[in-house]
């Protein structure tokens, strides 16, 4: 699999009461090929924010100061944002995200205050075949990216020819090594009952000739 990201600036910030920062608007487009030449499916979209709909109610749907290059997973090291909430809104994807304290979520405040333009962008894992993103696809998170040679729409964001392991290939990985190393043990055991079986047929054969 590799790392998918698609970027949009149609992202607006706001600050509440207690002076926290937070970055709303378009976080995903279905059914519409984007300017990477890539379409999601409704469904598709549909079945991931569902799946990280209860990591945004329980506060740990976590987005990093730009897209890793060498992971997959979210290092809270390089925390910047907290998905608050995702919605649907026609074929968008309508989310807001909280700017963190920490010392990368310190960095956007910084940049969104001194008027530099931002992007919210989601990060995952699948493949793509003739612009379709295919069934695989797994949401990861969304992340803060900043591109000013695109504006207002998305930017090309897949890591070419850098593959990752995604957790469950990992796991399906391990699962088949431990039932292939199973059938050896099992196939060793068959061959062991099977040559007692042949040695107490000869010996029984040899005792029928006496």
């Amino acid at each position: 699999m590799q790392i998918i990201t698609e970027t949009t600036f149609d992202v607006k910030t706001s600050t509440d009461d207690n002076k926290r920062l937070f970055i709303e608007g378009i976080f995903a487009t279905a059914n519409k090929k984007n300017a990477n030449g890539r379409v999601y499916e409704k469904s598709l979209w549909e079945r991931e924010i569902n799946k990280v709909l209860p990591k945004v109610t329980e506060n740990s749907l976590i987005g990093e100061l730009n897209h890793p290059i060498d992971r997959s997973e979210v290092d809270f090291n390089e925390a910047a944002l907290k998905i608050t909430e995702l919605k649907w809104k026609d074929n968008h994807v309508m989310g807001k995200a909280m700017v963190l304290s920490t010392p990368k979520g310190q960095i956007v405040r910084s940049l969104i205050n001194d008027g530099v333009r931002i992007g919210i962008s989601s990060r995952g894992l699948g493949t793509v075949v003739e612009g379709k993103v295919n069934d695989d696809f797994q949401l990861l998170t969304w992340d803060i990216v900043h591109n000013p040679s695109n504006h207002g729409s998305w930017v090309n964001g897949i890591l070419e020819g850098y593959e990752v392991k995604s957790p469950t290939e990992e796991q399906d990985k391990l699962k088949a090594e431990q039932d292939r190393l199973e059938q050896i043990k099992l196939d060793e055991a068959a061959q062991v009952e099977q040559a007692k079986d042949d040695y107490a047929k000869r010996i029984l054969d040899i005792l029928s000739k006496i």
